[in-house]
């Protein structure tokens, strides 16, 4: 009966399994029904830079969108630097004509952890993390503008430009080993140019 109670047991396991997977492809469905305002997509600048990411952004309305994205850089560091991060945001988009058509504008909100140094970054404009190293979060928003260049039926070029303030919490590291020894703890108030994205996306229609 032991043997027979397992058997029962395995069964009752399966079926779950089997329930939970139509389960989701009813879902998908479901989402495919109104794919006419879903879309996903990925910033070519991040991947440029190893960075994994990707974004999906729902509409509701015929002028109004809500974006979520997010990056990843888990890559193992390199003696000379190291350059590891993550970054979530998300964005309420007004457009001026329609959804996923032309311009529009934003109002985000971020968050990010990191640990970088050793190296020059955007064409050596801060040139203070090649010899430290800097480990943190940060946190803040702003507002943006957008424009979606319409390729095909499915898909499109995005590029967004935003301005906005970044509350920056972090350790400093006397160079950017591993073993470095710390230096202080600091925090930093941002204002300024806060988000570049030039994104292929993908239209569900």
């Amino acid at each position: 009966s032991r043997g027979l109670g397992d058997v029962y047991k395995r069964q009752i396991k399966t079926n779950m399994k089997i329930k939970s997977i139509l389960f989701f492809l009813i879902l998908f469905g479901s989402i495919t029904v109104r794919s006419q305002n879903f879309a996903v997509k990925s910033n070519l600048l991040s991947l440029a830079n190893g960075a994994l990411n990707g974004g999906i952004e729902h509409a509701f309305g015929m002028r109004s969108t809500v974006d979520f994205s997010g990056s990843l850089r888990p890559w193992k560091r390199t003696e000379r630097y190291v350059e590891r991060y993550w970054l979530l945001q998300a964005e309420y988009r007004y457009w001026t004509c329609q959804k996923f058509n032309g311009s529009f504008f934003g109002v985000f909100l971020n968050g990010a952890q990191f640990n970088i140094g050793g190296k020059d970054m955007l064409l050596g404009k801060f040139k203070w993390l090649k010899n430290h190293r800097y480990s943190g979060w940060l946190t803040g928003g702003g507002i943006s503008y957008g424009y979606h260049l319409l390729l095909n039926r499915h898909w499109n070029l995005e590029v967004s430009l935003g301005i906005g303030y970044e509350y920056i919490r972090y350790d400093k590291y006397a160079c950017p080993d591993l073993c470095a020894a710390w230096k202080e703890r600091e925090s930093y108030h941002y204002f300024g140019p806060d988000k570049f994205s030039l994104s292929i996306v993908y239209v569900f229609n």
